[in-house]
């Protein structure tokens, strides 16, 4: 499976101790956990995932705000429950097998028309459109297995992502159901401060509750909406800012982005606490 990671936070995280004051004046908050222990399958046989069409034909519509996932379950349709900031909370059952193959379909996804659901390092995923814009992230998928099963995600070149788990010849258990929360929105405002005393403009963000959470999906959705909406953000100082913001200090009210911070790489960022 080809994957991209817009970022790696592995090397942030171990250093996330030195974050707990990352802006002063600010409950920095517990650190996000870490990734998933769900697992990427490469070479593992299984069954042929559904095509891009016959998703978006036959599966259940998932929405966030004026974005729709296309899901198709072979145990059943999709449930989807509303989450904080208009996100959305999909649960997918895990096909009750007595017996079955090595390896389970749960679920595969697609974009809407055009679109591909492109999955990152940690097992999150963008939702993009044609032109390959973010539309929407997706935590990575969480099983619900006392069996200590994990999810497997296996993505295809129609840019669908299907979700696998082991069935009951491969691991002695079956059922369960897989989580995971699609959002459509990441940032819920972002506004221009004059801090001239300090050195200049600040951007406070506020990021959805999705976002706060942490994940390669968060960070990069994060990001495109700002650049989108603010394109001074457009710059390595100000990703690695936010970068350091998202381990640090995830439940600060807002985060505060300042593009006239030198432009001193990731770890220098985190040494200074986010403000170099």
């Amino acid at each position: 499976m080809t994957r991209r990671s817009p970022r790696t936070l592995a090397a942030a995280v171990a250093l996330g101790a030195l974050l707990a004051g990352c802006t002063a004046g600010g409950d920095s908050g517990p650190a996000p956990a870490p990734a998933t222990d769900a697992a990427t399958d490469e070479a593992t046989a299984g069954p042929e995932p559904a095509a891009a069409s016959a998703v978006r034909a036959d599966g259940t519509p998932v929405a966030s705000g004026g974005v729709t996932l296309s899901v198709l379950a072979p145990a059943g349709p999709a449930a989807s429950a509303p989450a904080e900031d208009d996100a959305v909370l999909l649960t997918v059952a895990v096909p009750a097998e007595d017996s079955g193959p090595a390896l389970v379909t749960v679920a595969t996804l697609a974009a809407p028309e055009g679109g591909s659901v492109e999955v990152l390092d940690d097992l999150s995923a963008l939702v993009r459109d044609a032109g390959g814009a973010v539309l929407g992230g997706l935590t990575a998928p969480l099983l619900d297995d006392a069996a200590g099963r994990t999810v497997r995600v296996r993505t295809a070149d129609d840019g669908t992502v299907t979700w696998l788990v082991e069935g009951a010849e491969g691991s002695g258990a079956s059922g369960g159901s897989v989580t995971a929360t699609f959002a459509a929105t990441a940032v819920l405002s972002a506004t221009w401060r004059d801090l001239a005393d300090e050195g200049g403009r600040s951007l406070a963000v506020e990021p959805a509750a999705w976002a706060r959470r942490g994940s390669l999906a968060a960070e990069e959705a994060v990001r495109a909406a700002l650049v989108a909406a603010e394109p001074e953000a457009d710059g390595q100082n100000v990703r690695d800012q936010l970068t350091c913001h998202l381990i640090g200090a995830p439940d600060k009210a807002t985060w505060n982005l300042e593009p006239w911070r030198p432009d001193v790489g990731l770890l220098e960022t985190i040494a200074a606490l986010c403000n170099p």
